[in-house]
């Protein structure tokens, strides 16, 4: 069997136990003698990236062009029989299920977090549940009321976490 196990790591300064997940996961199944082809990226990256790629990123959550190229490149050549889908913020993009199908591959998805609905990931602001977000197309009140790390679009950073 080949798994195609793919997630964005968080970045190591903020230790997540998603990472250590994943890295169990890989190693547990080549212990068992599953071919697996890794296609992770890392928020380490963005610092480095070029003016062009950092241009890209408020997109990227969306749809992250490079992320399907790389891994379209990777599915016709490796042909997996599945993929193995953890966190695709930011660099991948949920759009590696679309991928992944184009090509023929069935896809899991190991949901971590409520991140897919919630910019925090938590469902939880100022010391109390929140569902503003909830059922919208755009996370509006995500952005006024500062839920991704306490930060706006503008980079003015909040409080609330």
């Amino acid at each position: 069997m080949r798994i195609v196990v793919a997630h964005n790591r968080y970045r190591e300064a903020q230790p997540s136990g998603e990472n250590t997940i994943v890295d169990v996961e890989i190693a547990q199944l080549r212990a068992a003698g599953v071919e697996v082809l890794p296609f992770i990226r890392s928020s380490d990256e963005i610092p480095g990236m070029s003016k062009g790629a950092k241009a890209l990123l408020p997109i990227s959550p969306i749809y992250a062009p490079k992320a399907q190229q790389d891994l379209s490149r990777l599915l016709t050549e490796h042909r997996p029989d599945v993929l193995h889908l953890h966190n695709p913020y930011p660099l991948l993009s949920p759009w590696v299920v679309r991928t992944a199908h184009k090509h023929g591959v069935p896809v899991v998805q190991t949901v971590h977090n409520y991140r897919q609905v919630c910019s925090s990931g938590l469902y939880f602001r100022d010391g109390r549940i929140c569902q503003d977000c909830r059922g919208k197309v755009l996370g509006v009140p995500a952005i006024t009321n500062k839920c991704y790390r306490g930060s706006t679009v503008h980079g003015e950073r909040g409080g609330h976490q």
